[in-house]
């Protein structure tokens, strides 16, 4: 039997804005495909993406803030699909 390690992952700097674009992505994905149970495991996911590129970048409001910019705008696109189709069930 073999042990493999891991690197790390880096949540500092770019490095966490890249980690928060990927999830970014595969959020788009999801919804564009409208797997729901991929949107709420990304969701979940991303909450804790979220908590550790804060943490990593306590010093770098501007990495913080880039991340959390792009990501925004994945939950306003989530938001108005939501909302299509909760109106699509009432009819």
């Amino acid at each position: 039997m073999r042990l493999q390690l891991v690197e790390p992952i880096d949540y500092a700097g770019q490095a966490g804005v890249m980690q928060v674009r990927s999830l970014q992505h595969a959020l788009n994905v999801a919804l564009e495909a409208e797997d729901w149970e991929k949107v709420r495991r990304l969701d979940q996911s991303c909450a804790v993406v979220i908590d550790k590129v804060i943490f990593a970048n306590e010093g770098d409001t501007k990495a913080i803030a880039e991340a959390l910019n792009e990501l925004k705008g994945v939950y306003a696109s989530l938001i108005v699909q939501c909302k299509r189709e909760v109106a699509l069930m009432a009819h």
